[in-house]
């Protein structure tokens, strides 16, 4: 094709609504990505972005193309709330059909790892609340996310949470650990 296109990104700030730390990450990799089908013919392309808050750091970024200024700012940010990489993360996911049952479960955990961790395991506990997708499937969800500097602590905690939950944990409520998680949905 000769002519360059136009593209149009309605609510192109979406992505940077969700809970999950990687969410300006992923808005800028989809804009870039969705403002270089534009760009594919002959001429330039012509991209038009429709945004609530146009002045966002991503936003602001991918329209300028200046992806070394958003991962300086990104990284700086992550290493004040001290979230990946500058830290790991373990993603403890419960659910179940009874949603009192996961919400106990859940709390249950949060607190035998605040007690692990006022008993000097070097992690933090976030959490327990409901999942984002807090029902999914007909099951009811519930996470707590432990964060560390290193992963020995990490995986020490998590594994025995783990068994805190074979040994207590009600029946029907089912824990899942994700280390390292790709998402927090």
């Amino acid at each position: 094709r000769q002519d360059g296109g136009v593209v149009g990104i309605p609510d192109a700030d979406a992505a940077l609504h969700l809970p999950d730390f990687r969410s300006a990450e992923r808005c800028v990799q989809l804009l870039a990505q969705v403002a270089g089908r534009a760009g594919r013919g002959v001429q330039p392309g012509r991209v038009i972005v429709q945004a609530f808050r146009p002045g966002d750091p991503a936003i602001q970024s991918a329209s300028t193309h200046d992806l070394g200024a958003f991962v300086a700012a990104e990284l700086a940010r992550r290493r004040v709330l001290r979230f990946p990489p500058f830290s790991r993360l373990a993603a403890l996911r419960l659910q179940g059909n009874v949603e009192a049952r996961v919400r106990a479960a859940a709390e249950r955990l949060g607190q035998a790892a605040r007690g692990a961790i006022a008993r000097g395991a070097t992690a933090d506990a976030l959490g327990p609340a409901p999942a984002p997708l807090a029902r999914l499937r007909g099951k009811h969800r519930w996470q707590l996310l432990l964060r560390a500097a290193e992963h020995a602590p990490l995986l020490q905690l998590a594994l025995a949470l783990q068994a805190e939950h074979r040994a207590r944990g009600p029946a029907g409520v089912e824990l899942a650990i994700d280390v390292d998680p790709v998402s927090l949905l």
